[in-house]
């Protein structure tokens, strides 16, 4: 059961979701990302994307993995977090149409265990704690921006002081 409501997003993102030299493609299908088959460091299947989730700033947060399903039950959403997993497009795609990725895990399944589960109460703490840093950011953008105008204003300022000095002083010796 989905317990949040999806963002509309293009079908194509161009966004940093991996690291990897393998990921040379530059832009990622996130309809496509969605369903990849996900792979622990060990190599074997865990689970699929189920979601993908995202930022303010419209990068990719994470990733919500669905482990340990049997015919459509049982599994759990797991969120791992970008820089924990790397996306490889199969070799084997033709075409824009065909393509399809694999998500590998950095991580064994029993570090894969210990991930946050995605549930409202996660979603609710980590939703807000994003948008604290988000405003901090802004704030902290903000006051960086008006002490660079103060302080540009003040050597500028400087600068006209001392180019009328040198030209008193040009004029005085010239007379």
């Amino acid at each position: 059961m989905k317990y949040f409501q999806k963002l509309a997003l293009p079908a194509v993102l161009a966004t940093s979701i991996a690291s990897s030299a393998f990921a040379a493609e530059g832009l990622y299908s996130m309809s496509d990302l969605e369903e990849a088959k996900v792979y622990d460091s060990a190599g074997e299947e865990v689970g699929e994307v189920e979601d993908i989730l995202l930022g303010n700033n419209m990068s990719v947060h994470s990733l919500v993995i669905e482990t340990g399903e049997v015919m459509g039950l049982g599994g759990n959403e797991l969120v791992i977090k970008r820089g924990s997993f790397t996306v490889v497009p199969k070799p084997d795609h033709k075409n824009f149409d065909e393509i399809e990725y694999k998500v590998h895990l950095e991580m064994t399944q029993s570090e894969l265990k210990a991930q946050p589960e995605y549930t409202e109460d996660w979603w609710n703490k980590t939703s807000a704690a994003l948008q604290r840093a988000w405003e901090k950011t802004k704030d902290v953008s903000e006051s960086a921006w008006e002490n660079t105008k103060e302080a540009t204003s003040s050597a500028w300022h400087d600068i006209e002081e001392g180019a009328e000095d040198l030209g008193d002083e040009i004029e005085k010796k010239m007379d």
